[in-house]
């Protein structure tokens, strides 16, 4: 078992980022579509990594949520349904660093990230409480 208060620190500082996204998406008008969706690829990224070091792996310093959700795979093979949503939200890590061409996120996609990102915080907190790690609170 990993070292318990490291894993945990993962854990809140995804559950923050998706919560910001959330609240962006809610509060501001125009919804900065491409915040919201790089704080969901984060908020995943987090979670992953989490798992991972829960499992007594290194950090891996890594965006790809793709390499990551691989290494999750290996100790649960259930985190392959995330595979198309890890993609999809592998997308957001770099592109969203740089001004767009036009409007090349939409709505739509930004909700669908909002549902993954969500989707993969709350299976992945799962798995880390079975294996013991629950935040006190949240």
């Amino acid at each position: 078992m990993s070292d318990s208060l490291d894993v945990l620190r993962w854990i809140e500082f995804s559950a923050r980022d998706y919560a910001t996204a959330h609240k962006i998406s809610l509060l501001h008008e125009p919804v900065p579509l491409e915040i919201v969706c790089y704080l969901c690829q984060q908020s995943a990224e987090k979670i992953l990594k989490a798992y991972t070091i829960a499992q007594g792996e290194p950090l891996k310093r890594t965006h790809d949520l793709e390499t990551l959700l691989g290494q999750c795979i290996q100790y649960d093979d259930q985190f392959d349904i995330f595979a198309d949503s890890c993609a999809a939200l592998t997308e957001y890590a770099a592109a969203t660093r740089y001004p767009p061409d036009d409007d090349w996120i939409t709505e739509t996609e930004m909700n669908a990230a909002l549902k993954d990102a969500a989707e993969i915080l709350e299976f992945t907190k799962s798995k880390l409480a079975e294996l013991g790690y629950e935040p006190k609170s949240e």
